[in-house]
């Protein structure tokens, strides 16, 4: 039987007419074991409620964890209050002290303290109490933070960026800062990677080396400067060793060394335009040989997966957007919070909906969409039973889920209409065997027939292919 061709990344026209590929809260990845279908699509992760006592009583403003600050403690900043959480008690605490603001919050470690941007103005904890900084010599509005050398590096509104003490974060003298120098932009943030501090500035990148021999001039600028800009602080990521980050005309670039490249789509681009910078967020994990780059913004977010350099959709129920942000990673454990709100979950492929108040309770739907595209030279070819390939028979006991479908539609036209929904079951619990298919699809017609799959089913599975042009 002939083979549809799987959409292994999303991609959104601009305009009637152009092809379009649809994945949502699904990715592709290595389908082992499996010649005939090298491929696959795979679930995107459900998450489960660590907060069922409503504990978090404000905004999530950030989340951090070091192994060697506060025993391992997960981090939450809940609105001004500086939570603690042991992932293998559930217990929660707290740090005495109130870290003033509302604004998302920028984190550094030190080997022995923490340092928390907020509101422009620096917080100091050793990991029993946090206060803010009381040096007098520290600047005003401070806009990013990070670590190098075991200080902590900041810029500020003023154009310049500064450091402190090597583990000492609330000792700065007065002449602890550098100027840009190369052009007279505004810096938007300071990254580090290795022992280079990266002065990302609207127009430059400026890399900065560390030089731990001398206190009072610890750093020298490298001769190359990188002419890209940046959009906004919150859109970087450090991940393998390259920075990822929104340029400032909304591209999404890479920054190797001195070496910027884009990797996003035009749809990616065009979903960026008139977004407030301050409205973009950007976070990462690593699952299973897979490496996200996650843009979170009001209206969408895209997920550009390093292993595949594929784009895909999350979206949660009712949103046009994931709800997730700020997810840190503590053992091989992922956690996260919602964009707006006080939910704080744990992200796991081992959970079928999100926001589950434990393991066996089902929570919020997922609805999961991929499409697979049949091009037509010409004529008007019969396009027989549509047979969907994968993982069946995983439906749950009893309940949702237990007796899961499958939707799809049919677009002849380049994916300009399409056809009403038809659903087809996916297995019960057990039914390994099930077929997944359609009959009666019509002829297809040039450029192509589209074809758009989408479930809110429950339950674990996973797509291998599409094949189409057989009646039994």
């Amino acid at each position: 039987m002939p083979r549809a061709n799987l959409a292994s990344s999303h991609f959104e026209r601009d305009e009637a007419g152009e092809s379009e590929r649809i994945l949502i809260n699904m990715y592709l990845e290595a389908n082992a074991g499996d010649k005939a279908r090298p491929m696959r699509l795979a679930t995107t992760p459900g998450s489960i409620d660590r907060d069922t006592g409503n504990v978090i009583q404000g905004n999530i403003r950030a989340l951090a964890q070091s192994d060697a600050f506060a025993d391992g403690k997960v981090l939450i900043l809940d609105g001004t209050t500086l939570r603690t959480w042991i992932p293998s008690s559930g217990t929660f605490g707290t740090i005495t002290g109130t870290v003033s603001g509302s604004d998302r919050a920028d984190v550094a470690f030190t080997q022995t303290e923490l340092a928390i941007l907020s509101g422009g103005v620096l917080y100091v904890s050793d990991g029993s109490t946090i206060a803010a900084a009381g040096d007098a010599d520290f600047p005003t509005s401070i806009t990013s933070i990070d670590v190098i050398g075991q200080r902590i590096v900041m810029t500020s509104s003023a154009g310049k960026w500064y450091w402190t003490e090597v583990l000492d974060i609330d000792n700065i003298t007065g002449l602890s800062f550098y100027s840009a120098e190369s052009q007279p932009d505004n810096l938007v943030a300071v990254r580090v990677m290795g022992e280079i501090a990266y002065l990302l500035g609207g127009e430059t990148i400026e890399l900065w080396y560390n030089d731990a021999l001398s206190s009072t001039d610890p750093f020298s600028r490298a001769s190359n400067v990188v002419a890209r800009g940046c959009l906004c602080r919150d859109g970087i990521q450090e991940m393998q060793s390259t920075l990822i980050f929104v340029a400032e005309d909304r591209t999404v670039c890479t920054l190797v060394g001195v070496e910027p490249s884009v990797i996003s789509e035009p749809w990616v681009v065009r979903a960026l335009k008139g977004v407030d910078a301050a409205d973009i967020i950007a976070s990462k994990y690593e699952d299973e040989n897979h490496a996200f780059y996650i843009l979170n913004t009001p209206n969408d977010c895209m997920v550009y997966d390093l292993a595949t350099q594929k784009w895909h959709k999350r979206k949660s129920n009712g949103s046009d957007t994931w709800d997730f942000v700020r997810i840190i990673s503590e053992g091989d454990a992922h956690y996260a919070s919602k964009r707006t709100g006080t939910a704080f979950v744990e992200l796991s492929r081992d959970y079928a909906t999100d926001e589950q108040a434990d393991a066996n309770t089902l929570g919020t739907d997922i609805t999961r969409e991929f499409s697979a595209h049949i091009p037509h030279d010409g004529g008007r070819p019969v396009l027989g039973a549509v047979h969907i390939e994968g993982s069946k028979g995983r439906g749950n006991a009893a309940g949702d889920g237990s007796d899961p479908v499958i939707g799809l539609r049919v677009s002849k036209d380049n994916g300009n209409t399409w056809s009403a929904r038809r659903t087809r079951k996916i297995g019960a619990q057990g039914a390994y065997d099930e077929r997944t298919k359609w009959e009666r699809n019509g002829r297809g017609k040039r450029p192509q027939t589209v074809l758009w799959f989408d479930t809110d089913e429950p339950v674990k599975f996973d797509i291998t292919g599409v094949v189409w042009g057989q009646r039994s």
